[in-house]
């Protein structure tokens, strides 16, 4: 009889060890399913000893060694991968195993008979070496063919890491032409046997291979692997929003140190953090980094405060700039695009008399109003958080006025308006509400792409789905998102810009109430250096990143026990100081919320001291290192 020792592949299990026996060996490395907590989970075996060698041991334990029930893989996963994996663990005060069951697909773990991994591959005797490159999209991937070019020349396989599935199918034929043969793309949609299929001949093939895929296929590692490319590096959807609350960034640079490879960050405009890392020295550029964007496209911003209320009350969401252009782009059966960051009609409502914001019954939060996709069903406010929905003719519930006002441009006003105004145009429509998925998505910008003249409108969803450039792009407004506060939304802002930008053959024009605002005239000056120098500076006046780690704890309940609980924390904490509040929308679903951040000189991060407390509290803790919101 064997003891083995082994990693379970799950989240919510606080312990990173536990011990089962077998009737064989098996090797360290292997994949086992084991019983655990009434269920059978996936396990990797990190040590495997002849049970008459640890007799005092299993005397001495405090639960009932269980038998491994299933043998499943030999040498499933790497040293390298799973030395990563630690790394990434400690930094994100998480489990091992909770870490791997985000990097490693729940179909590869389900699946059956895997071979081994190709280990007859030579390493890389190469220098870790971080690399940035920011430039144009034609660029970066320019830079990308060769790279993978030369080191298929030094039998050398290249990793090239996207944010979301719809990167993997854009970038994959960029690269892929004169070696399909050895170029794989994996991503969580795929159909789980091709998915399979896939995995399998990429960490078996011979010949160096090129991975185009998301984070969560890092774990088809293979040891040839001397290129990690980070594409789109400052896109949120690297940053999971789900316990562990993992970002595949920091797991892209981990990999790549362990495997000994040069690590590349590619983006027209990088995060902050990474341009201050890279000045300095933490990073060295692939090609002299791009701080003016310069672009051939007319840009201009409308300045909708010129337009006043019209005789029913309501704000003009069609400029008449935007009506010209519209006009044009049909005339010359051209392709227009409209950006809408709301969905609904508008973003809240608010009552005229004693300006009392409409909220959601269930969870306390601003209800958007929408309109009923069956004609003549009216309209209802709906709440995003909690998708409580009710009718939308109601009094105030503080003063019970009928005068209550919507506020804000949702996409569905703009859609109202252009239809009205221009009832022959096609208008096609890609948000939450109108294509839940990525399929329907897909299939509108196929119909929109095929129709001259056509216009499409859509939330930042509808991005990730163009995959090629259109005419005309215009932002129909997005002063909703300044008045966020929160410390990235300038950075948000500009990448969202300077991405609708860089799709735009002809024009681009931006709507909005606040013209004034430097983001607008950086990206329409292409004015990327004064945009980091005034961003680096606000961080530092405020101890943001990169001057701080930032590690949020958040706890949710009833008030005051949340309340008394979260004070608790200082004392646990001392000497380190917490800052506690509530959370921006406070109580959702009858839930209070409340957050501690710890703000953490920059390199102090991991300690092992604070490690160990963050680690020891109670499950209901939810701990957030590195948030990319505060609120």
């Amino acid at each position: 009889m064997y003891l083995i020792e082994v990693i379970p592949i799950s989240r919510g299990i606080g312990k990173d060890t536990f011990s089962y026996f077998s009737a064989g060996a098996i090797a360290e490395g292997s994949l086992v399913e084991v019983p655990l907590r009434k269920r059978t989970v996936s396990a990797l075996v990190i040590s495997c000893r002849d049970a008459r060698e640890a007799k005092s041991e299993i005397r001495t334990s405090e639960y009932v060694m269980k038998k491994v029930i299933e043998f499943k893989s030999e040498n499933f996963l790497s040293g390298e991968f799973m030395s990563a994996s630690r790394a990434c663990a400690k930094f994100f005060a998480a489990s091992l195993g909770s870490v791997l069951s985000l990097l490693v697909p729940k179909a590869i773990l389900e699946g059956q008979g895997f071979p081994s991994r190709n280990d007859s591959l030579s390493a890389s005797d190469d220098v870790f070496d971080r690399l940035a490159l920011q430039a144009e999209e034609t660029e970066r991937f320019a830079n990308y063919r060769s790279l993978v070019r030369e080191a298929f020349a030094r039998k050398r396989s290249v990793f090239i890491c996207v944010p979301t599935a719809e990167d993997v199918k854009r970038l994959t034929p960029e690269l892929a032409k004169g070696i399909e043969d050895y170029t794989y793309s994996l991503y969580a949609s795929l159909p789980k046997r091709k998915m399979r299929e896939i995995w399998s001949a990429t960490v078996t093939s011979d010949h160096p291979v090129l991975i185009v895929a998301t984070g969560l296929f890092f774990s088809a590692c293979r040891s040839d692997i001397g290129v990690v490319i980070l594409e789109n590096e400052s896109s949120r959807s690297y940053k999971l929003g789900f316990r562990p609350y993992l970002d595949v960034r920091i797991f892209a640079e981990f990999f790549a140190k362990e495997m000994k490879a040069k690590f590349i960050i590619g983006d027209l405009f990088l995060r902050t953090e990474s341009i201050f890392r890279f000045k300095q020295g933490e990073f060295a550029e692939f090609s002299p980094l791009k701080f003016r964007s310069l672009s051939p496209v007319a840009g201009s911003v409308v300045d909708m405060s010129n337009y006043k209320k019209s005789a029913g009350g309501k704000f003009e969401t069609v400029s008449a700039e935007l009506s010209a252009l519209i006009a044009r782009s049909v005339a010359s059966n051209q392709h227009l695009f409209i950006l809408a960051v709301r969905r609904g009609l508008a973003t809240q409502s608010v009552c005229g008399d004693c300006g009392e914001i409409v909220l959601c019954g269930r969870c306390n939060s601003p209800t958007t109003l929408h309109a009923a996709c069956e004609r003549g069903s009216g309209i209802f406010f709906l709440c995003h958080r909690c998708g409580e929905k009710r009718n939308a003719e109601e009094r105030c519930a503080k003063c019970q006025s009928w005068k209550v006002w919507p506020l804000g441009i949702g996409i569905e006003l703009v859609e109202q308006e252009l239809r009205r105004k221009f009832p022959t145009l096609k208008i096609s429509r890609i948000d939450k509400d109108k294509t839940p998925t990525a399929k329907k998505a897909a299939l509108v910008v196929a119909n929109f792409y095929a129709s001259p003249g056509s216009l499409l409108l859509g939330t930042e969803m509808a991005l990730s789905h163009i995959d090629r450039k259109i005419d005309n792009m215009v932002v129909a407004s997005l002063d909703s998102l300044f008045a966020l506060p929160d410390f990235r939304i300038h950075e948000r802002i500009l990448h969202l810009l300077l991405r609708i930008r860089s799709l735009a053959l002809s024009s681009f024009l931006v709507q909005t109430r606040v013209p004034n605002e430097k983001v607008l005239e950086y990206v329409l000056k292409g004015n990327l250096i004064d945009f980091y120098r005034d961003e680096i500076a606000g961080r530092e006046l405020f101890r943001y990143p990169p001057f701080t780690a930032l590690i949020k704890i958040s706890l949710g309940g009833t008030r005051a026990p949340v309340t008394r609980e979260m004070e608790k924390l200082n004392s646990l904490f001392a000497p380190t100081n917490l800052e506690i509040f509530p959370a921006f929308v406070s109580e959702s679903r009858g839930v209070f919320t409340m957050h501690a951040l710890l703000r953490l000189p920059r390199g102090s991060w991991p300690n092992s001291e604070l490690l160990q407390k963050l680690l020891s509290l109670p499950p209901q803790f939810r701990v957030e290192v590195e948030p990319e919101s505060l609120l």
